[in-house]
């Protein structure tokens, strides 16, 4: 049994030849996507979840306006990497938190970061350094991660750290169900190292506080 991490950038045409390579080269038995019911219900039948936060739904929309520049919507990608576990009978695993409950959490973390960071995010994401339609290397990943957490370390714990270890325990929830089966998880590229470096130090996990509750479809 072997587990298989790829990165994807939820805007990017690239990751959509990144999820074929790995169904290719790594024929999965089980598919885990960075996705709760909601959204991927949301995804199938193109209708938009009203938003529960001002800031949420700005986001949403810069997402979507990057996603027309580039051809690739937010979320796309996970769409297609669930139609393509679908069609090939794999079972599939939804193992992100359910995102009512992150935007739950957003709701904790203090206006005045969450305002500073969505009037940023247009700056940082328009950097000549940074192409929108690609999927970031490993070495500018961990320098946005960086700038993120230090400038907005409510939002990065909520948004990223949670999360990882959220998805690390649905996939270890995952391995103990099928012990014999190979794991393909598709996450976006900001998550992947995280839940890698947890799988790589599953003898060294302590107790976790959240339960994951990850949703199995049939394939």
């Amino acid at each position: 049994m072997a587990v298989k991490v790829v990165g994807t950038s939820h805007i990017s045409k690239k990751s959509i030849e990144r999820i074929d390579e790995a169904f290719e080269s790594f024929d999965p038995d089980l598919v885990c996507l960075e996705l709760d019911m909601g959204r991927l219900n949301s995804l199938l039948t193109d209708n938009k979840v009203d938003p529960d936060s001002l800031v949420h739904m700005l986001l949403g929309k810069f997402q979507r306006y990057l996603g027309g520049k580039t051809g690739v919507m937010p979320g796309e990608e996970m769409l297609y990497a669930y139609r393509r576990a679908n069609n090939t009978g794999k079972h599939v695993y939804l193992i992100d938190r359910d995102i009512r409950e992150t935007l739950q959490r957003l709701k904790l973390v203090r206006r005045k970061e969450k305002v500073k960071a969505l009037a940023m995010l247009p700056f940082s994401l328009f950097s000549s350094k940074i192409d929108i339609a690609d999927i970031p290397d490993d070495d500018m990943l961990e320098q946005v991660k960086n700038q993120f957490s230090n400038s907005f370390p409510k939002l990065y714990h909520v948004l990223l750290e949670e999360r990882d270890i959220y998805m690390f325990n649905a996939i270890q929830k995952v391995k103990i169900e099928n012990p014999e089966e190979d794991i393909l998880v598709v996450v976006g590229a900001a998550h992947k190292e995280g839940i890698e470096e947890r799988l790589d130090e599953i003898s060294s996990q302590g107790t976790v506080e959240e339960k994951p509750k990850q949703t199995k479809l049939e394939g």
